[in-house]
């Protein structure tokens, strides 16, 4: 009877690039974990800084709609360390699935993260053209003077190294899992054939492992010394 087993265990080693893409997930989570607690802090502060920075434009809620935006932020500043975390634990057992789903997620946190970038980048220009609609609103320095006027000073610039960070994090860990020396640790592990071993699948009770057949006369094993044994004369 033959036996397959697993392969051996260093055929399932992780390599250095898996290695790398696990601790980057859960700096990446970390990361956002900062991220989220920063914007749970000071959302009261944010939400009293955009009041004053509207306060002389017409139908604009501004302290409502920064909490809401907060609260949102928050959620799903939440799902995504969740998310990334299971992507971490899957990813170092050699889960396939999991590798397609880091691609997936990732590639779709780094487009958010970018347009994110790109939105506040063209902010000012948004801004000044709303203002010809709007005279009574505030130029795009003076808006973001009053919008942080109720946060730390370093508030601004350290989320936006947080963010840089959390994409450039996400994007290392994309190339690391699509490098060809990650490709082996998620193929499927084949067995392998071993070769039976001589009496594994018999009884040890018995000579040679195997019991006497069904029929016949029991085994007699021969006389260690003498000649064999023959039956005594009839009377």
């Amino acid at each position: 009877m033959a036996f397959a087993v697993p392969a051996s265990g260093e055929q399932r080693a992780r390599p250095s690039t898996v290695n790398l893409a696990v601790y980057l997930l859960y700096a990446a989570a970390g990361i956002e974990l900062i991220n989220t607690i920063l914007s749970l802090v000071y959302a009261g502060a944010l939400a009293d800084g955009m009041e004053k920075a509207n306060a002389g434009i017409p139908n604009q809620n501004a302290g409502i709609g920064a909490g809401t935006s907060s609260a949102v932020s928050a959620i799903f500043g939440i799902l995504i360390i969740v998310v990334l975390v299971l992507l971490a634990v899957f990813i170092g057992k050699g889960k396939q699935i999991a590798r397609i789903l880091t691609w997936v997620f990732g590639g779709i946190v780094a487009c958010c993260s970018l347009g994110g970038f790109a939105f506040t980048l063209a902010g000012e220009t948004l801004w000044e053209q709303a203002r010809k609609q709007e005279p009574n609103r505030p130029t795009w320095d003076r808006y973001n003077e009053l919008l942080y006027s109720e946060v730390p000073g370093w508030f601004q610039p350290v989320t936006t190294v947080l963010g840089i960070l959390l994409i450039l994090a996400i994007l290392a860990v994309i190339v690391l899992l699509a490098l060809p020396a990650s490709h082996p640790y998620f193929r499927k592990v084949e067995p392998q054939w071993e070769p039976p071993v001589p009496g594994a699948g018999g009884d040890p009770g018995y000579p040679g492992g195997y019991p006497p057949p069904a029929d016949g006369p029991p085994h007699q094993p021969p006389p260690a010394d003498g000649p064999p044994h023959q039956p005594p004369p009839a009377p």
